[in-house]
């Protein structure tokens, strides 16, 4: 049993050592090579805090609430119109 098992071990460790290497896999290669990738990962990214994001502060009108409130209270609310598009 031991004169079979030894030569498969040295069989697969031989096999195994000729995959290693010192080299880094992707170490020579062109200095652009991954940029159609970076460039497409930034094309799809969102900046989570853009310098020219839009104002959204939209400050409190109390005439226009109390108005609102009472014409709720009275039940003179406007049906809200559907949205039309071009085609309609």
């Amino acid at each position: 049993m031991i004169k079979f098992v030894t030569p498969v071990v040295l069989t697969g460790i031989m096999a195994l050592s000729a995959c290693s290497t010192t080299r880094p896999a992707l170490a020579g290669q062109h200095e652009s090579f991954g940029m159609a990738n970076k460039a497409n990962i930034a094309a799809h990214a969102i900046d989570p805090d853009p310098a020219l994001k839009a104002n959204t502060f939209i400050p409190a009108d109390r005439e226009r609430a109390r108005a609102a409130r009472e014409a709720y209270r009275k039940g003179e609310v406007k049906e809200p119109q559907p949205l039309r598009s071009q085609s309609d």
